[in-house]
């Protein structure tokens, strides 16, 4: 049974219901009326309307005698430990997460099974609880030192409800926002795939036996001409200087350039056909001009009289042809003469239009990408210093029979650059062409004349000789001392392992950094505003302890609903005495002025 007091006040009379009370032996409730008074008393008297604060002792002593006081009286400090580990674990969890991209070992080792994508996912997760952990604060003391202090901002706030009744608008927007930023973050970060790490393996983890290279046909490539690893190892290079739909060309690109899986762009007139997977190559020199000229116009007028060389022209029908001229029958293969030259043009003429083309070899540095589609040349370097006699007679002394079996596929690869339509003989790119022409033409030439020994593998081939090669004292030369084939020791050879992983772009690294930056932000700004009347610990608890009953009133009907029918403000007081400080709350209607508490003292306790 509850038991209501009437008491005599100042202008009327109010209901007040007793909250101390005491069983008697037959089980009712009775009211202490000597304390119900007081307490009724202290009550009116512990805030003044008109701004004369007090605080009575007699009632917090009467009080504390009767019920124990379980509140915590603190100084508002200008940041607190818990904030400084928030903006720490903040702070981490964003170099964690830059590290997990940016360091190649550790993004490859986490490329197996999207492990990537799941790390930064909980990272992103820390980071997004670190900073609602912070934000509530600022927003409510701006809307004590800025705002108009309505309760109902206040509510949805610390309940970060953006739909709560009576929300102003800019709070409505900001909470909106605050929830939409990590979840806009989580799907953001999952638009940078297209990515690879990669990481130096060794070749014995992933091959167990001895890494043999040297003029391998890619795989599937079948052929006993050569034609169609021609036209595999120059896929890439054709398409990457393509022209665009409106007929420009590409730059030249950066030297050393690599292209598909052996083609190595060196400069802009020598291009190395490298050994698959790795090392040697041909390098393709223009030789000096006004010697091949007078040469060739002398080589031109015989013909293919004797059995000496041989030329060849393939007639275009645009009113050029293609023409290739070189070594007839076994002989020294390491020159090459190439050019698109006019219909019907006498010696003197073509002499213009064709060039010489050296063939040497030399010892190249190359790096592969190696992934689970395959293998791609990423880098390569070569020197100056050819190799050995017996390593250039794959060249210098052979049968390729070229002009059987190329004169089309050369041909396809340079109409561009004869007549009005394509790209015209005086592109800077047909030089190229015509080196990687010849490049690829003799390492894929070469590659399947010996490929019956390459599809069974058997160490013990290598070591045969065939009897066309042989030193200068005439001793036969194996395929591994001719460098068709040779093994290659784990220290002479870097394999690079490639994985799948988030790309590392400038935008990813700014969408990790957005939430710390902005926690740090928050924090900043809080202890700028360290005079507010709101400490850490606002919330239900702190306005109960200090709320003026009597406001209460106008909240009556709302118990469950948790809603109100208009705005109403919650005014805050600090109010300082000699003994005990405290602050006080009261609610009022939104119309009653823009009445504003004052400043906390510094180093106060608060009660």
């Amino acid at each position: 049974m509850t038991t209501a007091l009437r008491n005599s006040v100042a202008g009327g009379m109010y209901r007040h219901h007793a909250y101390y009370s005491s069983k008697n032996h037959r089980g009712n409730t009775t009211i202490d009326s000597d304390t119900s008074e007081d307490l009724l008393r202290d009550r009116r008297s512990s805030y003044s309307p008109h701004g004369g604060a007090s605080v009575s002792e007699t009632a917090i002593h009467r009080f504390s005698e009767d019920i124990p006081l379980l509140g915590k009286p603190a100084a508002k400090k200008r940041i607190y430990y818990m904030d400084i580990a928030t903006a720490d674990v903040s702070l981490v969890c964003l170099f964690l997460s830059i590290l997990v991209v940016a360091d190649e070992n550790i993004s490859w080792h986490l490329g197996v099974g999207n492990y990537q994508l799941i790390v930064i996912g909980f990272l992103l997760s820390i980071m997004s609880l670190c900073l609602s952990s912070v934000s509530p604060m600022l927003f409510v003391l701006l809307e004590a030192r800025f705002g108009d202090s309505i309760l109902q901002n206040y509510d949805a706030i610390l309940r970060n409800k953006p739909l709560a009744s009576k929300l102003g608008i800019v709070w409505r927007v900001v909470l909106i926002l605050m929830l939409a930023l990590p979840i806009g973050l989580s799907v953001a970060y999952k638009t940078f795939t297209g990515g690879h790490s990669s990481m130096k393996i060794n070749g014995l983890d992933y091959i167990p036996n001895t890494t043999w290279i040297g003029m391998w046909a890619p795989p599937g490539i079948t052929s006993d001409t050569g034609v169609s690893a021609f036209f595999n190892a120059t896929t890439a290079f054709r398409e990457a200087t393509a022209q665009d739909l409106n007929g420009t060309e590409p730059p030249l690109p950066t030297f050393p350039q690599p292209y598909g899986y052996n083609i190595l762009f060196l400069n802009e007139t020598s291009v190395a056909a490298l050994d698959t997977i790795r090392a040697d190559l041909s390098s393709l020199r223009t030789g000096n001009r006004a010697h091949f000229e007078e040469s060739f116009i002398s080589f031109c007028e015989e013909g293919n009289v004797g059995n000496k060389t041989i030329y060849a022209n393939t007639e275009l029908y645009n009113y050029w042809e293609f023409s290739l001229a070189n070594g007839r029958m076994q002989s020294d293969q390491s020159w090459q003469i190439l050019g698109l030259v006019p219909t019907k043009a006498d010696c003197e003429e073509m002499s213009h239009y064709v060039n010489l083309y050296q063939v040497y070899r030399q010892r190249c540095w190359a790096t592969w990408s190696v992934t689970r589609g395959g293998f791609q040349l990423v880098e390569g370097s070569c020197d100056e210093t050819l190799l050995p006699f017996a390593q250039q007679q794959v060249t210098s002394w052979n049968v390729l029979a070229l002009q059987n079996w190329y004169m089309s596929p050369l041909a396809e690869m340079l109409i561009t650059f004869s007549g009005d339509n394509g790209r015209g003989n005086q592109s800077r790119w047909m030089t190229p062409y015509m080196a990687t022409s010849v490049a690829t033409m003799l390492w894929s030439r070469i590659a399947m004349q010996h490929q019956e020994k390459t599809m069974n593998f058997n160490s013990e081939n290598f070591k045969m000789s065939w009897n066309i090669w042989q030193t200068e004292n005439g001793t036969n030369l194996t395929y591994e001392e001719v460098g068709i084939h040779y093994p290659v020791d784990q220290d002479s050879q870097t394999i690079l392992y490639s994985r799948p992983t988030l790309r590392k772009s400038p935008w990813l690294y700014l969408v990790f950094v957005s939430q710390p930056v902005l926690a740090i932000f928050i924090l900043g700004f809080t202890v700028l505003l360290y005079s507010a009347p709101l400490g850490r610990g606002f919330g239900l608890v702190s306005i109960l302890s200090g709320i003026e009953p009597r406001s209460l009133s106008s909240l009556d009907g709302a118990s469950l609903s948790g809603e109100l029918t208009k705005s109403v403000k919650l005014i805050m007081r600090p109010m300082h005495a000699e003994e005990v400080s405290t602050i006080k709350y009261r609610v009022v209607p939104s119309s009653e002025g823009n009445e504003r508490g004052g400043d906390l003292a510094r180093n106060v306790v608060y009660h």
